[in-house]
C-alpha cells in the first residue's frame, strides 16, 4: 500500500506544480499571448462538478492532450474558451461532457478528436480554425452543436455522429478538404447555410428528421447524398456545385427546393423520391438526370444546356413551364421521355420542339412519348400545342423511311397538303386552286370543249363549272373535254379523289 500511496503524492505533486508553473510567452500571427503547458488545463478539466468553469482568454497551450492517457472520461465543469491556441494534438474521444463547451475563435495547429465522446449540454466551436484533421466520428451532441464559421483545413469526419438538440450549426462553415457524414443522423433542425465544401462532401445515408437549409451552399467537388432521407423541408436555394452532384435513391418527404442552384457538373436524382420539389430558375450546365424518379409534385421551371432525363419517372404533376422568357431547353439540348408515367404535365410545344430525345433516336421509341403528350395537349385545351405535337410525330415516322418506299411519298404528300392533318384549311385551299386553274385552262384551249347542247365556245363561268364537276366526279355536265383536254380532265378528277381523301383523313385526325 506504502507504494501506491507514495506515487500517487509523486503524481499529485507534480501536477501542482506544473499547474503553478510561470506562464511564458509567445507571438503567434503577430500576438503576444501566454504559454502555458497542457498540463495545466488537464489539471482543470479535472475539477468536480462543483468545481468553478475553466475560462481561458487569448493563451497558447504546449503539448499533446490525450483524454483516454490523461485521466479524463468525464468532465464536469463548464470549459470556455477564446482566442486559444493548442500548439499540440488536441484529442478528447471517448469522454463524457456533462455541462457547456464553449470554443470561440480557438485554432488547433495539430489534429482535434472528439471520436465517440458525448455531450449532454450545448457545444460550441465557433470561428475556429482546425489546421489537420477533425474527427467526430460517432459523436453524440444531446445539447446544440454550434459549429458557425468554423475552417476545417484538413479531412472533417462526422461518420456516424448523432445530433438530438435543438440545433445543428454549420452555416459558414468552410471545409477545406474532404468532409464526411455518412452515415450521421440529425434529429435537430440543422444549417449549412452558405457553407463550402472545397472537398468531397459525403452525406450518404445521411438522415435528417428536421427542417434543414442547405441556401448559399458551394460545392468545389462532388457532394454525394446517396440513399439520404430528408423527413421535413429541404432549402438548396441559390447554392452551386462545380462538381457532381448525386441524390441517387434519396428520399424527400418534405418539400425540397433548389431555386437559383447552378449545376455546373451532372445532376443526378436517379430513383429518387419527391413529397414536392421545386428548381425555379435553377441552371443545369449539364446532364440532369431523374430518371425512374417518382413523387407527387415537380416542378423544372428551370434551364437545361444538355439534357434532362425523366425516363420512366413516376409523378402525379411534371411542371416544365419557364420560369422567365428564356426557353427552358437550350438550342441543342436533349429531353428523355420514355415510358413516363404522369397524371399531367404543364409544358408549352414550343419548349418541347425539337428536342425530344431517346437513347437509339429511333421513332419507335419516341411514338409512344409524343403520344403522351399528344393526349396532354388535348385534355388541357391546348389544340395548337397538340397539332404541332402531332406534326413532329408524323415528321419523324416520314424521315425513318426511304425514298424508296411508297410510304415516304405518301407522307410526303400528307405533309404538303394538310401538314399531317393538322391544316385541313390548306387541302380546301389545294382544292380551290386546282378547280380554278383547271377552268383557266379549259377556257384558254376552249376549242377542244365540245358542248352537249351544241353552243359554240363556253365562257369562263363555264369552264370553271366543267372543272368543278370534274372535281367532284358529277357527269351530268353540259360540256366536255376532248383531245388533249380529255388528259387534264383525267388528271383533275384522280385530284379529286386524292384530295377528298385527304380531307377525309384531316377531319377522322381531328375527331380521334
Amino acid at each position: 500500500m506504502l507504494p501506491k500511496f507514495f506515487f500517487a503524492a509523486l503524481l499529485f505533486l507534480s501536477t501542482a506544480l506544473s499547474a503553478q508553473t510561470p506562464a511564458a510567452d509567445t507571438t503567434i500571427a503577430g500576438q503576444t499571448l501566454s504559454l502555458l503547458p497542457i498540463e495545466t488545463l488537464i489539471a482543470q478539466l479535472q475539477r468536480p462538478a462543483n468545481g468553478p468553469a475553466v475560462v481561458h482568454r487569448q493563451v497558447a497551450f504546449r503539448g499533446r492532450l490525450f483524454a483516454p492517457t490523461s485521466g479524463l472520461d468525464t468532465l464536469r465543469v463548464p470549459l470556455d474558451l477564446e482566442e486559444v491556441y493548442f500548439l499540440d494534438e488536441v484529442s478528447f474521444s471517448q469522454v463524457a461532457f456533462l455541462a457547456p463547451v464553449r470554443l470561440e475563435r480557438a485554432h488547433f495547429a495539430g489534429g482535434l478528436s472528439f471520436a465517440e465522446a458525448r455531450f449532454t449540454d450545448d457545444f460550441s466551436v465557433r470561428a475556429s480554425h482546425i489546421a489537420k484533421h477533425a474527427t467526430f466520428q460517432k459523436t453524440r451532441f444531446f445539447g446544440d452543436a454550434d459549429l458557425t464559421a468554423s475552417r476545417f483545413a484538413g479531412v472533417a469526419s462526422f461518420v456516424g455522429a448523432h445530433f438530438a438538440g435543438q440545433r445543428a450549426h454549420f452555416a459558414q462553415t468552410q471545409f477545406d478538404n474532404a468532409a464526411y457524414f455518412e452515415p450521421a443522423a440529425f434529429a435537430a433542425p440543422a444549417s449549412f447555410t452558405d457553407a463550402a465544401f472545397a472537398g468531397i462532401a459525403s452525406f450518404k445515408e445521411t438522415t435528417w428528421a428536421q427542417p434543414l437549409s442547405f441556401a448559399g451552399v458551394r460545392f468545389a467537388d462532388r457532394a454525394l447524398f446517396w440513399d439520404a432521407r430528408f423527413a421535413e423541408e429541404v432549402s438548396f436555394d441559390s447554392g452551386r456545385a462545380d462538381g457532381e452532384v448525386a441524390f441517387d435513391r434519396a428520399r424527400f418527404s418534405g418539400e425540397a427546393s433548389f431555386a437559383d442552384f447552378t449545376f455546373a457538373r451532372e445532376a443526378r436524382f436517379r430513383s429518387a423520391t419527391f413529397g414536392q420539389a421545386y428548381f425555379d430558375g435553377a441552371y443545369f450546365r449539364q446532364e440532369a438526370d431523374f430518371s425512374e424518379s417518382e413523387g407527387r409534385a415537380i416542378r423544372l421551371s428551370a434551364f437545361f444546356n444538355r439534357s434532362l432525363d425523366l425516363s420512366r419517372a413516376a409523378f402525379a404533376l411534371i411542371d416544365l413551364r419557364a420560369a422567365e422568357a428564356d426557353s427552358t431547353f437550350a438550342a441543342n439540348s436533349r429531353l428523355y421521355l420514355h415510358q413516363p408515367r404522369f397524371g399531367r404535365i404543364q409544358v408549352r410545344w414550343p419548349q418541347l420542339a425539337g428536342h425530344l430525345a431517346t437513347a437509339d433516336s429511333t421513332h419507335a421509341a419516341l411514338d409512344p412519348t409524343y403520344a403522351a403528350l399528344y393526349h396532354q395537349f388535348l385534355v388541357q385545351g391546348l389544340n395548337g400545342d397538340a397539332a404541332s405535337c402531332h406534326a413532329e410525330r408524323m415528321d419523324h415516322r416520314r424521315l425513318a423511311r426511304a425514298w424508296n418506299e411508297p410510304a415516304r411519298w405518301g407522307l410526303e404528300l400528307w405533309r404538303l397538303s394538310a401538314d399531317y392533318g393538322t391544316a385541313p384549311q390548306r387541302i380546301i385551299a389545294f382544292m380551290l386552286a386546282i378547280i380554278f386553274l383547271c377552268g383557266l385552262a379549259y377556257r384558254t384551249a376552249s376549242g377542244s370543249m365540245r358542248s352537249t347542247s351544241g353552243a359554240d365556245q363556253p365562257t369562263l363561268a363555264d369552264c370553271i363549272v366543267f372543272s368543278l364537276y370534274t372535281f367532284i366526279h358529277i357527269n351530268s355536265r353540259a360540256w366536255d373535254a376532248t383531245g388533249k383536254l380529255k388528259l387534264l380532265a383525267v388528271t383533275e378528277a384522280l385530284l379529286g379523289w386524292v384530295s377528298f381523301g385527304l380531307l377525309i383523313a384531316a377531319a377522322l385526325a381531328h375527331v380521334l
